[in-house]
């Protein structure tokens, strides 16, 4: 199990819900193609397919020295055994999630710096901020100002991520702001070419980022 928050840091693919097909391919070609955290996010399918798919993706991550997060449900994460588990306001607390769970923890904060501060304080791992950009991973999501990331590790020491709306078109708006990476899905799932699509977004993000 990963327990290092320096591999935190660069290009984090959130997966689309398991819907077979390619699902696992495209988890290969995007780990291939450079993606260095990957968390399984899965609205949709009940719990044994998940169980199913998460220990297949762990296994995948495990081959590339990745850090694997599950999405929302701490317990599947402690079932399965991965790096790490993500969860926001409307999810197990996080206080009690660090209880519990001995791997990293990522905390949705949105776009409120007071929440990262919180997140910091009661043992998140990580903070991710967004939307900044119109997503249709989540449709009804507001989408925050980017100048609220303006010196943010003057109010926190953890890595900091950006997600919602990030593609290649736009992953250069980010440059200058000291964020720790980007999320992404669609960028990637979606893409012909994922393998492709991670090479080219790591290399905005090394680039124009995180330089």
């Amino acid at each position: 199990m990963i327990h290092d928050r320096k591999k935190l840091r660069g290009l984090y693919l959130v997966t689309e819900d398991y819907r077979g097909n390619n699902f696992f391919d495209i988890i290969e070609e995007a780990l291939a193609g450079g993606v260095d955290i990957l968390q399984y996010r899965d609205k949709t399918n009940g719990r044994d397919v998940r169980i199913e798919v998460a220990r297949k993706i762990k296994r995948i991550c495990s081959r590339y020295d990745i850090p694997f997060f599950i999405d929302d449900d701490v317990i599947l994460a402690m079932e399965i055994g991965s790096d790490g588990v993500h969860i926001g306001k409307d999810d197990m607390p996080l206080p009690e999630a660090r209880k519990i769970f001995q791997g990293l923890i990522g905390y949705s904060t949105y776009g409120d710096r007071e929440m990262a501060v919180f997140a910091e304080k009661n043992g998140a791992d990580y903070v991710a901020f967004g939307p900044f950009f119109h997503t249709d991973t989540k449709k009804d999501a507001g989408v925050y100002n980017i100048k609220v990331l303006e010196n943010i590790h003057s109010h926190v020491s953890i890595p900091v991520f950006v997600i919602g709306g990030i593609n290649q078109s736009n992953v250069r708006a980010f440059s200058g702001y000291g964020i720790d990476g980007i999320a992404v899905v669609s960028a990637i799932f979606s893409a012909k070419d994922p393998e492709k699509a991670a090479r080219e977004l790591k290399h905005e993000l090394q680039t124009y980022v995180l330089s």
